[in-house]
């Protein structure tokens, strides 16, 4: 009985000391930041989907299906502002398409 508590416990000391060590190599030396690359949501008739530009903008497309209208924003990091880049109308985008 004392043995097979000791090899339980040499077997969770083991796997323990093990994960340890993986969680400091991963976490050593790399730049931890979060991506939110291609996010997509849908509430409504809004559709929302990002997209990289540099490495300190990133692109906002806001789709308004009701009113078939897209309005593009760029996020900028660095100085943390939304700017609008462009609205575009559907209807006229996609007026061939829809013959």
């Amino acid at each position: 009985m004392n043995d097979n508590r000791n090899l339980a416990i040499g077997i969770l000391t083991v796997t323990a000391t093990i994960l340890f060590v993986g969680v400091v190599f991963s976490t050593m030396g790399g730049r931890n930041e979060a991506l939110a690359l291609g996010q997509l949501d849908r509430g409504g008739d809004y559709v929302m989907v990002t997209g990289q530009f540099s490495d300190t903008e990133e692109l906002i497309y806001v789709t308004d299906a009701a009113a078939q209208r897209m309005n593009i924003y760029s996020y900028n990091a660095t100085n943390r502002q939304f700017t609008l880049w462009d609205s575009i109308d559907l209807r006229t985008a996609l007026g061939a398409a829809g013959r």
